[in-house]
């Protein structure tokens, strides 16, 4: 694609090659930052700006978004570039797959979550197979969060999924134990 050409120059002062024909230091994109800055001295160009002109050109920038790096339910904490998980002072050494069910689950702490919902977000799968690998990752898991002398911050919930919570929960405001607790209620004299 080339424009006019006045003895080997354009209006700009820079000759117009074909992209196939640029060789040495002189690159389409050195061109395009040039011809950029004698936009700002000249003024307007009468050829439409290319992609690379256009976004080197936007004044306006987004607003960078604040990463948490760190992600803190209760005592536990995850830390997601270092990839280590503290509960209190105790170190928790976590396999891979671990640490992304408990990054999951801390990111959407105090909310039961379903088996399918876990095995989808996390595993990847695109059904919910018949297997008890989630549970067998959260019985790890729970051993490795929930240390002897430790509060449990896991819970099952029967019927439900699972809940991530540094608080203790009151069987009345799940909606999974609320079962339970009418028919315990109901076998009392």
């Amino acid at each position: 694609m080339t424009s006019k050409i006045c003895n080997g120059t354009d209006s700009f002062g820079e000759v117009d090659v074909p992209p196939d024909k640029l060789c040495g230091a002189r690159t389409q994109r050195s061109l395009e930052h040039d011809r950029t800055r004698k936009l700002k001295d000249r003024g307007r160009s009468k050829r439409p700006l290319s992609i690379v002109i256009i976004i080197s050109d936007s004044h306006v920038r987004s607003p960078v978004e604040t990463r948490e790096t760190v992600l803190r339910v209760g005592s536990l904490e995850l830390d997601l570039i270092d990839r280590t998980a503290r509960r209190g002072g105790r170190s928790i050494d976590l396999r891979p797959r671990e640490f992304q069910l408990l990054k999951y689950m801390m990111q959407r702490s105090d909310q039961v979550l379903s088996r399918a919902n876990l095995l989808k977000d996390v595993w990847h799968y695109k059904f919910v197979p018949e297997t008890n690998v989630v549970d067998v990752h959260m019985g790890r898991l729970r051993c490795k969060v929930d240390g002897s002398n430790d509060v449990p911050m896991i819970r099952n919930i029967r019927g439900e999924g699972f809940l991530l919570s540094a608080t203790p929960v009151l069987a009345k405001s799940l909606p999974g134990l609320r079962g339970l607790n009418q028919r315990a209620d109901s076998n009392k004299f």
